[in-house]
């Protein structure tokens, strides 16, 4: 599987003409994906619901604000179109894969990225958008650091970066999991990379899962740095209740050495796994913004 990730920033303009007033409260990564299917209308399809057990290899972020505070970049995450028009520069990222069995769209991506400058109409909305920059993002890089972080120091975060829904691999239905567990975690992005490499095996994938869950622990302060929002994704519908915040997870050596004895390899997976994340996103509704993650590896944390 080839991954790709790019950061985006866009320069928007825009007004309201009326219309629905719950469409100044709809989540604004239903709007970067509405700019990406403008800007090349051949990406609708893999945007659209799907059924069975095939993962959407495409996701995107809702638009962020950056501003330095006190020396400090300082980044906002803007849950609704109400708030876009406060500021002149917006950032979002845009990841996808790709592999031999099932292409996800490389070039028809960067051609969206490239038309993206123009007029959009979006509910009851007029944008004017120009491009500003399309950066690739080097998420093996990213992963590799993270991972190094992980193994040198014993500890990692986790930022859900985007109101995210995560899911829990042993249930199913219409509630996901507001738990920051690592099983709840990492599984979507587990469950993409069995995919994408032909070995989608129900005991595969709890087995992997069981090793992550041994490998990292969650400390009781995910009930300090993690809260839920409510987000509007549909202008007639109940808002979502997503979660948001952080979690710092850190590395059982007991098990990591248990594991590299008997040649798992437990750094690699963790590579793997987190790269496909801060491609794709974590949970569901990944490609309509939610999920977004960042891993962070400040020195501090406690």
């Amino acid at each position: 599987m080839k991954r790709y990730a790019f950061r985006v920033v866009v320069a928007l303009t825009g007004n309201s003409r009326g219309g629905n007033p719950g469409s100044r409260q709809v989540f604004t990564g239903k709007l970067v994906k509405s700019l990406l299917i403008d800007g090349n209308p051949r990406l609708k399809p893999f945007f659209e619901k799907t059924m069975g057990s095939a993962p959407k290899l495409i996701h995107v972020s809702p638009l962020y604000v950056e501003m330095y505070a006190g020396g400090k970049l300082r980044v906002k995450c803007l849950h609704t179109v109400e708030h876009v028009l406060n500021f002149n520069r917006y950032v979002f990222y845009v990841g996808f894969a790709e592999t031999e069995a099932e292409v996800s769209p490389p070039d028809d991506v960067y051609e969206a990225l490239m038309n993206l400058s123009g007029q959009h109409r979006f509910t009851s909305w007029v944008f004017n958008a120009e491009l500003v920059s399309a950066d690739l993002v080097d998420v093996e890089k990213e992963a590799d650091k993270a991972v190094e972080h992980l193994v040198k120091t014993g500890k990692i975060r986790v930022v859900f970066a985007s109101p995210t829904l995560l899911r829990d691999p042993f249930r199913a239905g219409k509630y996901k999991s507001l738990t920051p567990t690592p099983m709840n975690i990492f599984s979507t992005p587990v469950y993409v990379n069995l995919y994408t490499e032909g070995r989608l095996r129900w005991g595969l994938l709890v087995k992997t899962l069981l090793v992550i869950h041994r490998l990292l622990s969650e400390p009781y302060s995910v009930h300090r740095t993690t809260r839920v929002v409510h987000v509007k994704y549909e202008e007639d519908k109940k808002p979502i209740p997503a979660l948001i915040g952080y979690v710092n997870l850190y590395l059982n050596n007991h098990y990591y050495s248990h594991y590299s004895a008997r040649g798992l390899n437990p750094q690699n997976l963790l590579r793997e796994t987190i790269a496909t994340m801060l491609t794709l996103g974590t949970g569901t509704s990944r490609a309509t913004g939610f999920g977004h993650i960042a891993i962070t590896t400040p020195s501090g944390i406690s």
